[in-house]
């Protein structure tokens, strides 16, 4: 971590050249993060770095663009290790004989090109071989864990060793062998993800190391990796690694337009040099290792996690922008992935996730003028999904591609849910764009929706959850994805059934999370993971979700095997990999919902639910005594912190540009006679006095008319 100096000196420009030189990264850079909206609605300049505190301890970002691994992890064979430098690091090893390998430990996911120094104790003619692993399980001399989607035969890249010399593994050309694409591209052996680094001896005689290091790749806009413009902490420490790992998680999974993945995959090795982005020069994939590809599923958790930590949304705007780019001129279906996979108008679910992520991007940024300027697109793939709604009001499914759903055509309540909260957050673009019709339009057919559930056959009173489908197979399914979505997207709005989803939902976990019965295999998926974090938020069971995150993703954080830094893509109730083993993606963007979650409802700072503009401050504490943190608006940073106290005392403060906060809410326990006051004044004591107070449940919201800094306490009459 750097010195407390440095840290209070950090900025959070984000420029163009100039960022990239200063990083070492030879990529140019994309505007800023968290763009602030001017007078016309077009992003500007990016928010300044949240202030410093002890919750700089948590964040994970590297604090230079060069990295060193900090330990070795194991060796085989005749290994000598010298002195370690007393700064840090390995210090030098010698590798004498065939086979003789170590492998060096970053100490968490890094991501990016190698660079090795050897010493003068080289012998002439040797030969190493690099290979590659996220996880300790998949660490290996003759291969790197699975990354190209295809045959996944990925066998160490061989290189040169001379006496003093260096290796680059972005412009050092490998040797001959297995691996065609490498030898023909030195660009393509970027490795997006990985923590263990294995360095193999090929040859007879001694490789001395003297010295390894890593140009990180990722978030090549970022001139400092460490300053978010928002921050998170509470009085549970595991709850801010789990806030600030999901931070981290997102941002290895930001990337330069010209390092995706190569699609179709290579039949040996890996290709990390193709062109996945269309706008800007930064996108947001869905996986640091692989696909590194733009799917709109994963930005339905990703862009949360960016907009409450790194606030990058200029990169989320490419994203999208991507997508639109390569919709279907015809008919208006978008793409299931974009480029280089390029996969179109087979995913109802992915086309309905890139509607509700533009309307997020809207919400988030205020920038009128892009969505004006994509709103033709955006309205032809509103018309063309629902055009898909039967007479009956529901979405009927007929390109079930999805994120791994075994039942995923039909009138299934996960795709309903998903087309009730995109109809639901329409009317903003639409209304951005002059287009008032289609917005109170498409607010009809989302009414009628819910309607259709309530009524269709899909609740199951004796197992408290919502059946896939009314009929059927999916009449014995009650998934999780679409129990949860139901109850955070709004479309079961009748409290006692949200808690009653909340609650049956987990019964059903494990010792390492919550299962996913629509995956089919008996696992544990953290992406509906996340919604169901979010669903037990939404149903007022706070604790239940704290619970929860804790078991997930503290599960993810602590496991030995694991990136001490990233969340997982999937993996089995037993623990082990899921996704073909060595194939998972271990910093995966769509199992970061914890993040958005500790911000959206711990924190209390909420964004509209219904997409439009202002948020709320309303603190769920679920057990929790302390929290503070802010998030940046575009209309500049609200800050919150909170404190709970014996006997339903409750202490908070805020801060907040004017007509961004609309409402406040806060906990009130029933019984004993509570007073709720607002800078002072009462404003509720049993009954609203002013501000029109009234008692939700166990809370008293009111409505907040001005912004700059406030206090609301809670205290026994």
């Amino acid at each position: 971590m750097p010195p407390e100096d440095e840290l209070r000196r950090r900025t959070f420009i984000r420029t163009s050249l100039a960022a990239a030189a200063v990083a070492g990264t030879g990529f140019a850079a994309a505007g800023g993060a968290a763009p602030a909206a001017s007078a016309a609605g077009r992003p500007t300049a990016g928010p300044a770095p949240a202030p410093s505190g002890p919750w700089d301890a948590f964040n994970l970002s590297p604090a230079s663009r060069t990295v060193r691994p900090v330990a070795v992890r194991t060796s085989t064979g005749s290994v000598r290790r010298g002195r370690a430098p007393r700064g840090g690091g390995v210090g030098t090893v010698r590798l004498s004989g065939t086979g003789a390998s170590v492998t060096l430990d970053f100490g968490q996911e890094v991501g990016g090109f190698v660079t090795l120094a050897f010493g003068a104790g080289t012998g002439a003619d040797q030969v190493v071989a690099l290979t590659y692993a996220e996880l300790s399980t998949y660490i290996s001399t003759t291969a790197s864990d699975a990354s190209n989607g295809g045959t996944n035969d990925e066998p160490a890249v061989r290189y040169a060793a001379t006496p003093g010399g260096t290796v680059d593994t972005r412009t050092d050309v490998p040797l001959a062998g297995a691996d065609p694409v490498a030898s023909a591209n030195p660009a393509s052996q970027l490795r997006g993800g990985f923590r263990y680094l294995t360095v193999v001896n090929d040859t007879s005689g001694t490789v001395e190391l003297t010295g390894v290091t890593l140009a990180v790749g990722f978030a090549p806009n970022a001139a400092d990796l460490r300053a978010y413009p928002n921050y998170f902490h509470c009085d549970d420490d595991l709850l801010n690694r789990i806030w600030y790992a999901g931070a981290y998680t997102v941002q290895t999974n930001i990337i330069a337009v010209g390092q995706g993945r190569t699609w179709g995959p290579p039949a040996v090795g890996w290709d990390n040099s193709a062109p996945v982005g269309e706008a800007g020069t930064t996108v947001l994939v869905d996986g640091a290792k692989r696909d590194r590809t733009v799917w709109p599923g994963d930005l339905g958790i990703s862009v949360l996690t960016d907009y409450v930590s790194l606030g990058d949304l200029l990169t989320v705007r490419n994203s999208l922008q991507t997508l639109y780019n390569h919709q279907d001129p015809a008919t208006g279906a978008l793409p299931y992935a974009g480029p280089a996979v390029d996969f179109v108008g087979n995913s109802d679910t992915y086309h309905l996730w890139t509607l509700i992520g533009t309307a997020a991007y809207l919400q988030f940024s205020g920038d009128t003028d892009w969505m004006r300027g994509i709103y033709p697109q955006y309205r032809k793939a509103v018309t063309y999904i629902t055009g898909k709604i039967a007479a009956d009001g529901l979405l009927d499914v007929t390109a079930s591609a999805d994120w791994a759903r075994t039942d995923a055509d039909g009138k299934n309540i996960e795709a309903n849910a998903i087309m009730y909260r995109a109809l639901r957050t329409a009317g903003a673009p639409a209304r951005a764009a002059g287009d008032s019709a289609s917005a109170d339009a498409w607010a009809a057919l989302a009414a009628t929706l819910k309607s259709a559930i309530a009524d269709g056959g899909y609740w199951d009173e004796a197992a408290g959850l919502y059946r896939d489908k009314p009929t059927g197979d999916g009449a014995a399914l009650y998934p999780q994805d679409g129990n949860a979505l139901a109850v955070w997207f709004g479309l079961a709005d009748d409290a006692d059934r949200a808690r009653t989803v909340s609650a049956s939902l987990a019964k059903r976990w494990t010792a390492v999370g919550a299962l996913t019965p629509e995956k089919g295999d008996g696992s544990v998926h953290p992406f509906p993971g996340g919604m169901e974090v979010h669903a037990h938020f939404t149903a007022g069971r706070e604790a239940t979700a704290l619970d929860l995150i804790r078991r997930e993703w503290g599960y993810m954080l602590n496991a030995p095997q694991g990136t001490a830094s990233t969340f997982w893509e999937g993996y089995r109730s037993d623990g082990t990999s899921d996704y073909s083993g060595s194939y998972m993606s271990a910093s995966h963007g769509w199992s970061t919902g914890p993040t958005s979650a500790l911000t959206f409802h711990v924190l209390g700072i909420a964004p509209a639910a219904d997409g439009g503009p202002g948020c709320t401050v309303a603190p769920h504490p679920g057990g929790l005594r302390s929290a503070q943190g802010r998030l940046t608006t575009p209309s500049g940073p609200v800050d919150v912190s909170w404190q709970a106290g014996p006997g339903g005392r409750f202490d908070l403060r805020f801060s907040a540009p004017a007509a961004v906060v609309g409402q406040v809410e806060v906990p009130v326990p029933d019984g004993a006679g509570h007073t709720v006051l607002f800078d002072g004044v009462p404003v509720w004591d049993g009954a609203g006095r002013s501000h029109g107070a009234r008692r939700a449940g166990d809370r008293v919201r009111f409505d907040v008319r001005s912004g700059g800094a406030h206090t609301v306490s809670v205290r026994t009459r």
